[in-house]
C-alpha cells in the first residue's frame, strides 16, 4: 500500500524528512519556482490560486496523480501529530484509517452557528449561494449543508486522509459546486485576503461531504510549526505603533 501526504505550500519551506510527505507548490503558474512539485501542468487551474488557495493543489491532485492508494493534504505549518505529539508516520494514518472513510483535524466549535461565525469573518451570502448550488446540483445534500451552518461543529484548514476514490469522489463534488458557484459570486470589490473565498467555504463543505455521505470520521491532533508570514507582519507592525504610542492606528489596524 501507498500513502502519499501532500504539504500545500506557496513559499519555501523545511520539508519533512519522511518521504511520506510531498511538497507541492500551489499556485505555481503565478510566481517563481520553488523546486517542488507544482500544480500547474495537465488539468490545471493553478492561476486560480488568488481565489482557491490550496484548493489549486487539490484539483490538481484529484485530475493528475493516481500513484497512490491513501491521499492527505497539509500545509507547510500545519501537520497530523501523533500522540507524542510528532509527525505521523505512513504505518500510522494507514492505520488510523483502517476501519474509517476518512482523516480529519479535531472537531471545533464556534460560539454560536457556523453560518454566523462564518458572517464575521466574510460574506455570508457567499456561503448561502453555495447553499443554494448545492440545493441545484445535489437537492439529496441539502439538507446536510443546512444541518452543518445552522450547528456550530467545523473542521480545521481543509486537512484530510482518505482513500484515493474518496479523494476523486470529494474533488469531482467539490469542484462542480464550485465552478458554478464562480458564475454566481463578485469577488471584484474583495480584498487579497478575502479573495480567497472557494477556499474559505472548502472548510465548511468538506463537514457537508461528510455529513451527507454518512462518511465514518477519524478525528486527529494539528500541530502548527510556524505563525503565517502575514501574522508575523502583523505583529511587528502592531508592536512599532505601540512603541511610538500611535494608539489609535494600532486599534484601527487591529
Amino acid at each position: 500500500m501507498k500513502t502519499q501526504i501532500f504539504v500545500m505550500t506557496h513559499k519555501k519551506f523545511e520539508p519533512p524528512q519522511d518521504a511520506t510527505y510531498v511538497p507541492l507548490h500551489v499556485g505555481r503558474a503565478l510566481g517563481a519556482d520553488l523546486g517542488y512539485l507544482g500544480d500547474d501542468t495537465g488539468d490545471s487551474i493553478s492561476e486560480w490560486n488568488p481565489y482557491y488557495g490550496e484548493l489549486t493543489g487539490l484539483y490538481w491532485l484529484w485530475k493528475n496523480y493516481q500513484d497512490t492508494d491513501i491521499i492527505g493534504i497539509c500545509h507547510y505549518r500545519r501537520y497530523f501529530l501523533d500522540d507524542q505529539r510528532q509527525l505521523m508516520t505512513q504505518a500510522q494514518y494507514e492505520d488510523a484509517i483502517k476501519d474509517v472513510d476518512i482523516m480529519v483535524s479535531n472537531a471545533m466549535e464556534a460560539d454560536g452557528p457556523y453560518k454566523d461565525y462564518y458572517g464575521e469573518a466574510h460574506n455570508v451570502d457567499d456561503l448561502l449561494a453555495a447553499g443554494q448550488v448545492i440545493k441545484e446540483l445535489y437537492p439529496e445534500d441539502y439538507p446536510a449543508f443546512c444541518q452543518v451552518i445552522d450547528s456550530s461543529k467545523y473542521y480545521y484548514g481543509n486537512l484530510c486522509v482518505m482513500r484515493k476514490p474518496l479523494f476523486d469522489s470529494y474533488g469531482e463534488w467539490l469542484f462542480s459546486i464550485f465552478f458554478e458557484l464562480e458564475k454566481r459570486v463578485d469577488v471584484s470589490g474583495y480584498d487579497d485576503y478575502h479573495k480567497r473565498l472557494f477556499g474559505f467555504l472548502s472548510e465548511e463543505l468538506l463537514l457537508v461531504y461528510i455529513t451527507a455521505r454518512g462518511l465514518r470520521v477519524k478525528e486527529g491532533s494539528i500541530g502548527l510549526t510556524a505563525e503565517k508570514a502575514e501574522t508575523v507582519e502583523f505583529k511587528l507592525a502592531m508592536g512599532q505603533l505601540v512603541k511610538m504610542g500611535q494608539f489609535t492606528e494600532a486599534r484601527a489596524m487591529f
